[in-house]
């Protein structure tokens, strides 16, 4: 062991990627897809809504003719939506193509009333499209909150951006510990398999004495298929646990990870310069 500590490159150390990646991976996968599946949805929200909705906005934008219109039929059940209670309607009425009037149907969403088939309302409708027309009052779709890009960016784009904000943070904690930490000599105390969980994984519990020679106790999972998880995996089997080497922070020594010289990459050669001597 004593080796094995000695061994452990000076800082600032060269250091993988791998286990950057594997901090708190849970963090990290679950944060991605609910990111990347959130920013994929709303955009497809976007998209139907910006083809759907368009026939309102170019409504308000006009020009328009009115005419009156009759209504055919009316729905009873009614839709609440921004704190108006509407139900959906049915009407005809005469568009202008062209040189010719011919009649038209259309479908638009109203405040509820006292709405009865045959009433006689007021429509309009665009002066180059007449298809696309509403009752005078009434919107042309009424859509959940859940058809909207926004519910999927609170409901899962701003959640997992919260979660890779987390991992980032351990991850940049664990950078500065294994590149600046002080290396000390930690009691591996009892090693337990993490259930349910892939890629395989053993959580190690150990203690060690920092810079200050303060007992600091810490616990922390390590992969399965790696050279410090197979050691750990051997001495769970075997019941009888070594000393290992464990970095910490000077400043803060509750950031510290259990590791071997293995986890480091090898020390670029430093090179001499000027002129060779005589």
């Amino acid at each position: 062991m004593k080796h094995e500590v000695r061994a452990i490159p000076p800082a600032p150390r060269r250091i993988r990627l791998r286990p950057l990646l594997a901090h708190r991976w849970p963090l990290l996968a679950g944060g991605g897809l609910l990111t990347i599946g959130g920013l994929l949805i709303a955009w497809l929200m976007f998209l139907q809504s910006g083809g759907k909705m368009s026939g309102g906005p170019r409504l308000d934008a006009g020009p328009t003719r009115r005419v009156s219109g009759t209504l055919a039929t009316v729905a009873t059940a009614t839709r609440h939506l921004d704190g108006v209670e509407r139900q959906a309607v049915e009407y005809t009425y005469r568009g202008n193509l062209g040189e010719h009037s011919v009649p038209l149907t259309n479908r638009c969403f109203v405040p509820a009333g006292s709405w009865r088939s045959g009433d006689t309302v007021e429509v309009e409708y665009l002066a180059d499209d007449p298809n696309v027309s509403r009752i005078v009052g009434g919107i042309l779709h009424l859509d959940g909150a859940w058809l909207r890009a926004w519910f999927w960016i609170r409901g899962l784009v701003l959640p997992g951006g919260a979660l890779l904000a987390a991992w980032l943070l351990g991850a940049l904690r664990l950078r500065a510990v294994l590149v600046h930490g002080d290396v000390a000599v930690g009691a591996v105390h009892r090693v337990t398999p993490v259930r349910w969980l892939l890629p395989e994984m053993v959580a190690v519990d150990y203690t060690f004495r920092d810079h200050h020679a303060t007992w600091r106790h810490n616990r922390h999972w390590v992969r399965v298929h790696g050279t410090l998880g197979s050691r750990l995996r051997s001495q769970m089997r075997s019941g009888d646990y070594e000393e290992m080497p464990v970095l910490h922070d000077r400043s803060r020594p509750r950031h510290n990870r259990m590791v071997l010289p293995e986890d480091f990459l090898a020390m670029e050669p430093i090179e001499l310069l000027g002129s060779e001597l005589p």
